[in-house]
């Protein structure tokens, strides 16, 4: 061998966000001057610096140092725990002769967790739900016990659940469900603030304020709207008798007077008639009515007959959105109402399989118009798999084009999925029918 290499300690213990430098002692023992490259092997070397990288003209029996300096950043990506490596060191004129002296470098274990309540205020008769988002930025899993209590003692809560684990990198949710223990019939609204502990071990606990506003069942405007509604009655009333009922009574008689007349006069014209007819030939009176009966019959299918005034055709598609963090994207799948058709949108259904961070909007744009119309402005954070069915559907007249965006935050990152999703992955369905003017009858 013509190159020694040795570290100073093969063993290196440092937390996330410090520097540790340790020397690394080369001796030429060859016959020649010597040059050497140097580099790290294993995990650590992604955050792992060699000053000098390249030696030159070391002198046979001579030795020089260089160091190595570690230097992992505070971030979950960096997982705690022993990592092997190795400091490999070739010669420039002895290739083959490379020495590689190996070591161990411990990552400390931090924490850095954090805590929000989503939303902070709620609004309800008979209570609401809030969600608990915690974010672990660390490097280990951390385990949180959920809690929530309001001062008053007026609220009832449910959480679940109660006890959760997070691993590094990731986000997770609980729900808060809150109730109030009396029903507020009427009045004003009534604010009642609460708290959500969450304790992470190790760590001191995060509080976090909330507040549900309780609402009336009966509102406000209940009563005087059947106020007005009563008097409404009451004129109704009072209009039928002194206005309405004497104008009915004298146009009734006067009615009635006229018809009698008429149905006299009616009356010996068709005794004239009878005697006419009683002088006609028995088969030609058959022939009449058999005759008269067929139109009647004819005429009454034609009026029976009613044309459809529209065509109805199921219509159904899928838009996806993949785009990078950090940006914001429309999907190409986009869809223009025919011309001549109407499109009646009766379902929908989002769906954000990663667990990805951002909004989803989905917007019309009349046929026309520069400025779209938003239809649903969601968080992907909210959910996974979520359907929309609309017992009134949403109309869009022809040329509108439906168009879905959008914004990501962050790729989720799905459990048991290596390499972590680079980007954002959402799609939407929707589906409804498409009506289009029945053609017009013939005659």
């Amino acid at each position: 061998m013509t190159t020694t290499a040795k570290l100073d300690s093969a063993r290196v213990e440092l937390s996330p966000g410090t520097e540790a430098v340790v020397p690394l002692h080369i001796r030429n023992t060859g016959d020649l001057v010597e040059g050497y490259q140097i580099e790290v092997l294993g995990a650590p070397a992604a955050w792992t610096t060699v000053e000098p990288a390249v030696i030159e003209g070391l002198y046979p029996g001579t030795s020089t140092t260089a160091t190595v300096r570690f230097s992992p950043p505070r971030s979950w990506s960096v997982p705690a725990g022993q990592l092997d490596f190795g400091v490999r060191v070739v010669p420039f004129e002895h290739v083959n002769e490379a020495v590689t002296p190996e070591g161990v470098v411990e990552v400390l274990p931090f924490l850095d967790t954090t805590a929000e309540l989503l939303p902070r205020t709620s609004h309800g008769r008979g209570g609401a739900k809030h969600q608990v988002a915690l974010d672990n930025r660390g490097n280990v899993p951390v385990t949180v016990s959920l809690s929530a209590a309001a001062d008053s003692g007026v609220l009832d809560f449910r959480v679940r659940p109660q006890i959760i684990t997070v691993p590094p990198g990731n986000a997770s949710f609980a729900d808060v469900r809150v109730r109030p223990e009396k029903r507020l019939w009427r009045g004003q609204d009534v604010t009642m603030p609460f708290t959500v502990t969450a304790a992470a071990e190790n760590t001191t606990p995060v509080l976090l304020d909330g507040a549900h506003v309780q609402t009336a069942t009966i509102p406000r405007w209940f009563l005087k709207a059947l106020l007005a509604l009563l008097v409404l009655l009451a004129l109704l009333v009072l209009a039928w008798f002194t206005v309405l009922k004497p104008a009915v009574e004298s146009a009734a008689t006067s009615s009635v007077a006229d018809e009698v007349a008429e149905a006299q006069a009616a009356a010996e014209e068709a005794q004239e008639a009878a005697a006419a007819a009683q002088q006609s030939s028995a088969g030609a009176g058959q022939s009449a009515a058999a005759a008269q009966q067929q139109v009647a019959e004819m005429e009454e299918l034609t009026q029976n007959f009613l044309p459809p005034t529209e065509i109805l055709a199921p219509t159904m598609q899928r838009m996806t959105v993949q785009t990078g963090p950090s940006t914001s994207f429309v999907s190409a799948d986009a869809f223009v109402v025919p011309a001549g058709s109407t499109l009646r949108l009766t379902d929908l259904v989002l769906n954000n399989p990663q667990g990805d961070f951002g909004r989803l909007v989905l917007a019309h744009t009349p046929a026309g118009a520069s400025d779209e119309v938003v239809l649903f402005d969601v968080a992907l954070e909210n959910f996974r798999d979520n359907d929309f069915h609309f017992q009134t559907p949403i109309v869009l007249p022809e040329g509108s084009e439906l168009t879905m965006s959008v914004l990501c935050r962050q790729p989720g990152t799905p459990q048991n999925l290596t390499p972590a999703p680079a980007e954002c992955d959402d799609a939407l369905v929707f589906s409804g029918t498409l009506a289009t003017p029945a053609p017009a009858p013939v005659p």
